[in-house]
Formats: structure tokens, sequence, C-alpha cells
């Protein structure tokens, strides 16, 4: 498989709509079901504190990474997200499409970078760990979870880009 990572743009709308369609459908526990129209889509990108990456694969929208910078003194930082289509999941896709995302962010400024992520998600925080981010607490039992059938936590992961 050969793979393109770029910036996400109006062209790509569609392609995005798309994805947290298949998203909800799954029940996925991530940022991207909470996209409820393609109009949610289009002030993403208006939004100059939103940033998103996108990997391709023959043009095709595979995944998805979203940085959502803070606000006011809380500019040096940012909250991600990502996601990816089922059939593309557990190829390593993630690690490089971080990369890519995170090179972008560091050149807008943008060095504390934060994550919080299902304690259930194994490969997210794999993902996580394997790209240098550190587990820096936990949100016990932060919701119910008809899947698990229990209370889940939220973990809280970090990397700080000015040691790099």
């Amino acid at each position: 498989m050969n793979f393109e990572f770029r910036v996400i743009n109006q062209n790509h709308i569609e392609q995005l709509w798309d994805l947290s369609l298949e998203l909800k459908e799954e029940k996925a526990g991530v940022h991207f079901v909470s996209i409820d129209s393609k109009e949610d889509i289009e002030k993403m990108l208006e939004d100059p504190d939103i940033y998103l990456f996108g990997a391709f694969e023959k043009e095709q929208l595979i995944g998805a990474f979203s940085a959502r910078r803070g606000k006011g003194n809380k500019r040096h930082s940012c909250h991600i997200a990502a996601a990816f289509t089922k059939a593309c999941r557990g190829k390593g896709i993630s690690q490089k499409l971080m990369d890519y995302a995170l090179g972008h962010l560091k050149q807008e400024g943008i060095w504390m970078i934060r994550a919080y992520v299902y304690s259930y998600n194994k490969a997210s925080v794999a993902s996580l760990l394997s790209c240098g981010f550190t587990c820096s607490g936990t949100v016990h039992k932060l919701q119910w979870n008809e899947k698990e059938g229990r209370y889940i936590d939220d973990l809280i992961f970090h990397k700080d880009l000015s040691c790099q």
C-alpha cells in the first residue's frame, strides 16, 4: 500500500463525511463521530484553530487527524484525535500520519500535544506510546460504555515537541 499525507481541505469534505458515517455506524468511540453534517466539516475547515490532516490511498481518504489549538495563554497546546477506515487499521498508518501532523503543528508554534483515549482502545494507546507520548493521568470511570458493559476510564496522554 502506498499512502500520501496532506492537509484536508474543502475538496475532501465528502470523503471526511463518509469516514464519519462509517465510524458512527460501528459506534466508534472517537471524536469524528460527533460530526453531524457536512456543514460541521466546513466550519472546522474555516476555524483557524482546527487543523485537519488526512491519509490518502489513491486519492481516497482512509484516515483523518484533527488538532484543536488552545485559546489565549494555551495557544502552545492542542488536543488531538485520529480515526481510520476499518479496512486500514493495524497497518502502521496512524504513526506515519501522526508524525506528518505533528511536524506541521510544531511549525505553527504548537509544542504541547494532548490526547484523551478510552481505556479499552488498545490500538490508540499503542499508537500514542509508539509515537513517544506519555500517559500522564486517568479520569476514572468517566462514562458507561454499553459495548463494554462497564464504566470506562479516559487516559490522558501528552507529548512535548519542544524537547525534540
